[in-house]
Parts: structure tokens; sequence; C-alpha cells
């Protein structure tokens, strides 16, 4: 499915990401996008992140936006929101954390717009 804007790919690539559809989720980066996945921590190129998609999948967390901002010029737009994590913990009980993210998108020649840059931890990659 082509996302038509960043939120459209925000909402897109959720529902994917919820439903565990992983091929989906790759297909909303671009080929050499970098992901964030901890502070002091990136993936970078398909593989990779097919690898830390699935695992993250394999987890059994789930995401949901819950405010979303965008600001956009030429093509290129930073996506700022505030999300919800849920998961189960350590002791099979389930549990969720609030974050901020910022995911920078770059509008596709056909259209089309796709994730650069992945920081789904907002703030705390400054924790590292």
């Amino acid at each position: 499915m082509i996302a038509t804007s960043p939120e459209h790919a925000v909402e897109l690539l959720d529902r994917a990401f919820n439903e565990q559809d992983i091929d989906t989720v790759i297909g909303f980066y671009e080929d050499d996008a970098v992901v964030v996945t901890e502070p002091g921590r990136t993936v970078r190129e398909r593989a990779e992140l097919r690898r830390f998609f699935e695992r993250a999948m394999k987890s059994g967390i789930s995401a949901k936006q819950l405010k979303t901002h965008v600001i956009e010029a030429d093509g290129i737009a930073l996506f700022l929101s505030r999300w919800m994590l849920e998961y189960k913990d350590p002791n099979g009980e389930a549990s969720s954390r609030e974050l901020v993210a910022t995911t920078v998108f770059r509008k596709q020649p056909g259209g089309e717009w796709k994730v650069l840059i992945d920081n789904s931890l907002g703030p705390q990659v400054l924790d590292a």
C-alpha cells in the first residue's frame, strides 16, 4: 500500500507491525534507513532491519500513536509523536510505556513517503 503522507505511513506501519506483517513494515523504510534500537545503538540496511523487527514482533509488543505532529519542507518531513508501547513484563503481566518519537520521512519520486530515520525513543537517545 502507498503511504500518501507521513501520518498515513505511520498508520499503515503501526497496523502492519501490530499484525506482525514484517514485509509490509520493511517496505515503509528506505533501503538506507537507520533505526535507533536503544540509546547509542542503531541498525541499518534491510537485513538488519528485518532481524530487529522480527525479534520485536516475536516478543509480542504493539504500538499505538497517542498524539502526532508533522513539520514538512521540500519532500522531507519530521514526524513527532507521543506513542504507547504495550508489552508483557518479565512476569507475563500486561504493561505499557509512553514514549516520544522523532522520525524523518522522505517523499519518494512516485509520491510515497518512506522512513529515512526512525528514532522511536526520541529524547531517550540523549541518555546513551
